[in-house]
């Protein structure tokens, strides 16, 4: 099968190579991917500022796909779904992988797609049954694969702030992540406000109704909360200045913040909470608030699984409004 290689770390290409076929074993599926999406976690491991997985490795934690052969009967009722996966596998054993929240086990085994089991970047995966999340009948698996994981991070921000009674939300950054928060946001009732630089995801906001920002100097209001998306330089600083007193951060994007003054923090008794994708639960409730037509999924543009080069750097470039797919079969 083709499927798109990280030989080395740094890189800024993907080598398109054949490479034996994954064989399912017991428990796991085969699937044959038709979309994958991009994420700016891709981006940040290929710049090598992120997870470093063994190599050769195959990215792509967004796959959505067929499910052509099982590795035990257990799983053969799987055979012929359309599916997305789950991303994290933990120890098991622990009390926060008990509880459904895999991904924040201090002992994981594996993420699908970024650290120990290949991606989907390809034309097959295996993925373990337990993964398995059924897509909607009224989606493609193209929305589906914008969806996997930024769906479900936003799903789970999202959750967190409307947890709160609260007057306006910010969300910084409007990509595929931001935008979805804010539909969910908004589908909640709360009044918001989205700050997004770049005039193509600006413009797509716009279009579908949203309050734009160009620039964090532009909000003159103190929020209640603000969701941060964009991993932006200054953002954590920006934010717990201009919070109001009791005020939320829900930090979904980050970088590295060489400094900031924890004094606003503590007078203004502010909190900060942080966001690692989402359970299974919030990925099997964002694909159907979606299918229902309760929110929409972001925009995708698509590349072929040959131009996944071209498609980096238009992420790279600022050139994608909205969700960058790769249709892996066309």
């Amino acid at each position: 099968m083709r499927a798109a290689l990280v030989r080395q770390l740094p890189a800024d290409r993907l080598k398109i190579e054949d490479v034996p076929d994954p064989v399912p074993g017991p428990g796991t599926l085969l699937v044959q991917i038709d979309a994958c999406g991009i994420c700016g976690t891709d981006l940040h491991i290929l710049a090598g500022e992120s997870y470093r997985p063994t190599l050769p490795f195959v990215l792509g934690h967004e796959p959505a796909g067929t499910v052509i052969a099982a590795g035990s009967a257990d799983a053969a009722a799987l055979v012929g779904r359309r599916v997305v996966p789950t991303l994290f596998e933990g120890c098991g054993s622990c009390p926060l992988c008990l509880s459904g929240a895999e991904r924040l086990c201090p002992s994981p085994r594996s993420i699908t797609g970024v650290l120990g089991a290949w991606g989907g970047f390809a034309e097959r995966m295996l993925i373990r049954a337990a993964q398995a999340v059924e897509i909607p009948a009224a989606l493609s698996t193209t929305v589906a694969a914008t969806l996997v994981d930024g769906g479900a991070t936003a799903m789970n921000a999202a959750g967190i702030a409307l947890e709160r009674q609260a007057g306006l939300t910010l969300v910084v950054g409007g990509g595929p992540v931001g935008s979805l928060v804010a539909e969910l946001l908004s589908e909640g009732g709360r009044p918001l406000v989205v700050i997004e630089p770049q005039p193509v995801r600006r413009s797509a906001l716009e279009r579908r109704g949203y309050a734009v920002l160009a620039a964090l100097a532009d909000a003159k209001d103190a929020p209640d909360v603000i969701v941060e998306c964009s991993g932006g330089e200054g953002v954590v600083p920006w934010a717990l200045q201009r919070l109001s007193p009791r005020g939320l951060l829900i930090a979904v994007g980050y970088r590295t913040v060489p400094a900031f003054e924890m004094a606003a923090v503590a007078r203004k008794e502010l909190t900060v909470r942080g966001v690692r994708s989402g359970t299974r639960t919030d990925l099997e409730r964002i694909l159907a608030l979606v299918a229902k037509g309760r929110i929409q999924a972001p925009a995708s543009t698509t590349w072929p699984l040959d131009g996944i080069n071209d498609a980096l750097g238009a992420l790279r470039a600022g050139q994608v409004g909205g969700k960058a797919v790769i249709a892996v079969r066309q």
